[in-house]
């Protein structure tokens, strides 16, 4: 009941009213536009259940520039969203209007469902391994089935799809060219460490597995 109690206060500071706190003062207009209402609520929604659903850690390992990085993500959250909204209406709108179709909204949003949804799948298969601490538990155990055996990191495949599903529901380019880079940098200097600790746990189990599957994408990367 505490860590249910922990999760939702978190989600309820750092996603309802941070974020929301800046959308209100900068961009009100998205609260009148459908799209943008329904990615919102949609979006909260998703990163509501992955919080409740996330396991914690039985001990923290140090991991400090990660905590730093994923801290930076969760502060400028709210202005990649203002970001992008200025971008597709100063430039995009603007510049090349064919881009600023609703179509690519809709598009985007599917991809933002898959990404969300890959996510939420990955997590509740990994069960309470799947914490956001680079650790592994006394008890830990290499999962090999479902999605993990396709692709070893599956959450953060989910989070680079929903990525690009966010910036073409906002229907912009460069703001997309940004966003993904840098969680791409990010999940890529993540799974080097969490692979590293993992060899370091499982050894010879594991790097059969890494001959079997994947990082990010099925048969390709």
């Amino acid at each position: 009941m505490k860590d249910f109690v922990k999760k939702l206060l978190l989600f309820i500071i750092v996603y309802l009213i941070y974020q929301n706190i800046f959308y209100i003062i900068l961009v009100p207009e998205i609260y009148s536009i459908p799209i943008y209402v329904i990615y919102l609520l949609t979006a909260y929604m998703f990163t509501l259940t992955d919080t409740l659903i996330r396991s914690l850690p039985e001990e923290k390992r140090a991991s400090k520039i990660f905590d730093i990085l994923i801290l930076t993500m969760l502060l400028l959250s709210p202005f990649f969203l203002i970001g992008a909204y200025f971008e597709n209406k100063l430039f995009i709108s603007q510049i090349l209007p064919f881009w600023d179709n609703i179509v690519i909204s809709y598009i985007g949003f599917i991809l933002y469902l898959t990404g969300s949804l890959l996510i939420l799948v990955a997590r509740v298969q990994l069960g309470r391994f799947g914490t956001a601490e680079l650790s592994t538990e006394k008890d830990h155990q290499l999962f090999t089935q479902g999605v993990y055996k396709y692709i070893r990191n599956p959450m953060y495949s989910g989070g680079l799809i929903a990525t690009i599903g966010f910036c073409l529901v906002f229907r912009c380019i460069i703001t997309l060219i940004i966003i993904f880079t840098y969680t791409f940098l990010v999940y890529r200097m993540r799974l080097i460490e969490e692979e590293r600790i993992l060899l370091e746990k499982f050894g010879k189990q594991f790097e059969e597995y890494k001959g079997k599957t994947k990082k990010l994408i099925p048969f390709l990367y």
